[in-house]
């Protein structure tokens, strides 16, 4: 496994990170739990969830951080690894609603701490961004957390490069914690940004050179364009599931596969792999690929294809 230390911090991750937001859930306990195993075995260190995952399945709230939790607990591994989780996220069935006051933040963080059984959180990211909340309020509240030592870095996921921005330059002038890193819709396919969640950020040419410019790590979900290209590779367009085609389907992804393909037969690696390797491998700036797999074949295939120099 390869490692990378994000700028400003003294975290050292490993080059994937394992995305859980259906553990518990559309994924079973013990698949769940073999799959921690296995990404831990392989030296990964960096586990991905949120307080909302994966409320959506059923009544009980939290339940991939919960599931986590109870594995850290019997695995005894809490201090090898590094937790990533969210709060601020809307309210499911009130998507336009914002939760970004303090009170709401400071709840969320403390649901989370319970769930995942630990007393702090290694990068504690805001879900989603409102425009209209002024960014000193969100970064008080963020180093209030900081400082109580409940959290030890800020992340900000689904903001665009200009709240990024006007966030760390106030925090720059504060004397106060600045986010470490972003996480963003970002693949190497291309998506159809009219057919995605319109609350969601992905990455663009303006993002993109801010992250460039600044230097700054960015985690991206959604890194495997829900497998878009090793479902081509095996099946054809016909392959592909639904929220694939709707989001990605068109021809610049098509082209990229077909440049994809070229390389994987010259260099032997799989097109699943090179999916990866050609995030890892983005000298522009550190670039973390979370990714959710189902299996452990899956898992594998794309933890090598972190490991790969191009």
């Amino acid at each position: 496994m390869i490692y990378k230390k994000i700028n400003n911090t003294d975290l050292t991750v490993s080059a994937v990170s394992l995305g859980t937001d259906v553990y518990g859930t559309d994924l079973s306990v013990s698949d769940s739990e073999m799959l921690l195993d296995f990404y831990t075995e392989m030296g990964g260190n960096i586990i991905d969830t949120a307080k909302i995952y994966a409320d959506w399945a059923n009544d009980e709230k939290s339940q991939s951080e919960k599931l986590i939790g109870k594995w850290l607990k019997k695995k005894n591994n809490r201090h090898n690894l590094i937790i990533s989780t969210k709060g601020g996220h809307p309210n499911l069935d009130t998507m336009n609603i914002s939760r970004l006051s303090h009170d709401e933040l400071r709840s969320d963080l403390e649901s989370s701490l319970k769930n995942l059984g630990t007393d702090y959180i290694d990068i504690y990211w805001l879900h989603r961004d409102d425009i209209n909340v002024p960014v000193i309020e969100i970064a008080n509240t963020l180093n209030e957390f900081v400082k109580s030592g409940k959290v030890r870095y800020i992340g900000l996921s689904n903001w665009t490069a200009e709240r990024i921005d006007e966030f760390n330059r106030y925090a720059l002038k504060n004397n106060l914690a600045p986010a470490v890193a972003s996480q963003i819709q970002y693949s190497i396919a291309e998506p159809n940004y009219e057919n995605n969640d319109p609350t969601l950020v992905i990455m663009n040419d303006i993002e993109y050179e801010y992250y460039k410019k600044h230097d700054m790590c960015v985690f991206a979900f959604a890194s495997q364009a829900k497998g878009f290209f090793s479902k081509i590779d095996k099946g054809g367009i016909s392959n592909l599931s639904e929220k694939a085609r709707i989001r990605y389907l068109n021809e610049k992804s098509l082209k990229t596969y077909e440049e994809i393909k070229k390389l994987s037969e010259e260099t032997g690696y799989s097109v699943g792999k090179l999916v990866i390797a050609k995030l890892t491998n983005n000298h522009d700036f550190l670039t973390i690929p979370i990714v959710g797999c189902k299996n452990t074949i899956q898992l594998k295939e794309s933890l090598e294809g972190a490991e790969i120099i191009l």
